[in-house]
């Protein structure tokens, strides 16, 4: 059917994020044809077993399985491996097929699309002023924005205040994020629908910033005289002290806990019951219900940051408050509460469009969408 080296280039564009629409669809008609089918499970096995999530045993459980002339059996049979494996087992090639497979549910879809958030926010300055973020502004109060090397904006504070008093806070709707820098050097990716509330000026004694919403932070170290000034982020329900480390607080008034994923270095969150002090790779949650701190796969936690969505065995409806988040859509369920607790599994580039994301929901459950007007409705299919 043609230059096997030329299919394994397409292969590796596409879970690489980086096919062009054209080279997809003449992807698909490859995988379609059934004619390249040994070197296309060839190429899929291998891109499995890169998989750090994926036990040993499941690349062999899929091809026991597969069947690449009979698509529908396959969407059937990848949604009962997801659910096995509980893990992330990215078919992505296979799964672009079925996207672009007729389906009514699909056409719907596709039919009202919606692109995917970009970097926008607004800077609200301690007078009340309000200055929007966003590819347009280069120059604002005491800072100036700039395109990183990966793309996304910076707000970057590199000019001292006229006045030095009072908070200025920068705020990231729905379908928005934005990177800062603080005065201190210290970095935050603030994540959609997020707020952060920072002085004007730093003190000698203390950094604090207050968070509404999901960040991820980089924090500088920084002495005065010899002494280490400690950096503490505030949220509704938690004080965490930092020294100088990498972590994630989300913290959205709508989800169901507060959570703080140490990456690097050393934190310690206090509560109104407690104080905990973590070490990398662990996440202490806060629930209305208690408190829990455990070992987890930090990947998880900033899927977001890292331009993604990394779902394993997470629950629809803390799925789709993301995405309602990041495609500033509504979500309506369809159907009994009970209908609407089933765990999925999943991974896909948090660039592509609405359809996409959708689509590969359901392949990975039993949940479907019908989108229009900016709101998705979910039914199940059972």
């Amino acid at each position: 059917m043609g230059d096997h080296k030329y299919i394994t280039s397409l292969f590796k564009k596409y879970v690489s994020d980086s096919c062009t629409s054209s080279e997809l669809q003449e992807l698909i008609d490859i995988i379609q044809s059934g004619q390249e089918e040994e070197l296309i499970q060839t190429l899929i096995r291998e891109h499995l077993q890169e998989e750090p999530f994926l036990p040993v045993q499941v690349p062999d459980r899929v091809f026991a399985q597969l069947d690449l002339d009979q698509p529908k059996a396959v969407v059937r049979r990848i949604s009962q491996l997801f659910k096995v494996a509980a893990a992330v087992a990215v078919i992505a090639v296979l799964a672009a097929v079925f996207y672009f497979a007729p389906s009514s549910g699909g056409r719907e879809v596709a039919d009202h699309d919606v692109p995917p958030g970009e970097s926008i926010a607004t800077l609200v300055l301690a007078d009340g002023t309000e200055q929007a973020l966003n590819a347009l502004i280069t120059s604002v109060d005491n800072g100036s924005v700039a395109k990183a090397a990966d793309g996304q904006l910076e707000y970057i504070i590199d000019r001292p205040v006229k006045n030095g008093k009072g908070t200025n806070s920068i705020r990231t709707p729905k379908g928005g994020q934005f990177r800062l820098v603080l005065p201190d050097g210290s970095r935050v990716w603030l994540n959609a629908a997020s707020d952060l509330t920072y002085p004007a000026s730093f003190g000698h004694q203390s950094r604090v910033v207050q968070l509404s919403g999901e960040a991820y932070f980089e924090v500088a170290p920084q002495k005065v005289n010899g002494k280490s000034i400690p950096f503490f982020v505030e949220t509704k329900n938690q004080k965490i002290e930092v020294l100088g480390t990498r972590f994630n607080v989300s913290a959205y008034e709508d989800g169901n806990s507060t959570k703080t994923t140490l990456i690097e270095g050393k934190v310690k969150v206090v509560t109104d019951d407690d104080a905990i002090i973590l070490k990398p790779n662990q996440e202490f949650s806060l629930r209305p219900d208690g408190a829990n701190t455990q070992e987890v796969d930090v990947e998880m936690s900033i899927d977001w940051k890292n331009g993604d969505f990394l779902f394993v065995e997470e629950d629809i409806r803390s799925i789709m408050r993301k995405v309602a988040r990041w495609y500033n859509v509504e979500i309506i369920y369809e159907g009994d509460d009970k209908d609407f607790h089933e765990n999925i599994s999943g991974q896909i580039s948090r660039n592509r469009n609405l359809s996409e994301v959708l689509r590969m929901l359901e392949l990975s459950g039993n949940a479907r969408f019908a989108v229009k007007d900016r709101k998705i409705t979910v039914y199940n299919s059972r």
